[in-house]
């Protein structure tokens, strides 16, 4: 197994062990050498599988302290976007509101999407189809996918506020991650909602995004423990 996998393969492990609750938010990880024997992987790939966590957002590390689970769910938007009451979310919270602003967007990104922004999308799918043994590369095109149609619809308001609900686009990709073979299905649907842009199809283009998003909620119990 190449290195890259073998790293993913753990990083996926570990998000899997987060979202069960096995790792709870703020505990520290076992040392590196016990999560090396875990894993039966040497402490370079283990690295690279850390670095890729905290990367994501998922890990902090702290020098001299160890590796610690960032506390995901009890994640807050600003306060002045909020009820005064609001403590958590969980997934279907996220997914409804990535809806609730991306199905918007595409719509206008669909009638309006020129050859240059055909391109940019093109390359962002052709990223990840050479990232899916590097789960963190991956999502890092695949959200860059995301924001690109947002931006793409022209509408500042709705660009303003998928930036604003960035961390949990980036929590539910991450999140959504856990088994493997999940890189290959989303490839899939990014691939399809492309072909209906290049075709101009609204409906189309709407179905997929909402399969593709209807699809993450399998994962609602994370974040709601």
């Amino acid at each position: 197994m190449q290195k890259e996998q073998l790293s993913s393969k753990i990083t996926r492990e570990i998000i899997s062990s987060i979202a069960s609750g096995i790792y709870a938010n703020a505990q520290r990880l076992p040392s590196e050498r016990m999560l090396c024997k875990q894993f039966k992987v040497s402490r370079g790939t283990l690295r690279k599988a850390i670095s890729d966590l905290d990367n994501l957002g998922v890990v902090t590390i702290k020098p001299n302290s160890g590796i610690y689970v960032n506390d995901i769910s009890d994640t807050r938007l600003p306060e002045r976007l909020l009820p005064r009451n609001f403590k958590r979310v969980d997934i279907n919270d996220i997914i409804f509101a990535r809806k609730a602003i991306e199905l918007s967007a595409l719509e206008s990104s669909c009638e309006r999407i020129n050859s240059k922004q055909i391109e940019i999308l093109e390359r962002l799918i052709q990223g990840m189809a050479e990232s899916l043994h590097d789960l963190a590369k991956f999502l890092e095109y695949d959200m860059k996918f995301h924001q690109s149609l947002v931006r793409f619809s022209g509408n500042m308001v709705l660009v303003t506020a998928f930036e604003a609900i960035y961390e949990y686009h980036k929590f539910s990709s991450v999140f959504t991650s856990q088994q493997e073979g999940e890189e290959e299905l989303a490839l899939s649907y990014h691939r399809k909602l492309l072909a209906a842009l290049e075709k101009g199809d609204v409906k189309a283009s709407r179905k997929i995004l909402n399969q593709h998003l209807d699809y993450m909620k399998k994962y609602s119990q994370v974040g709601s423990r």
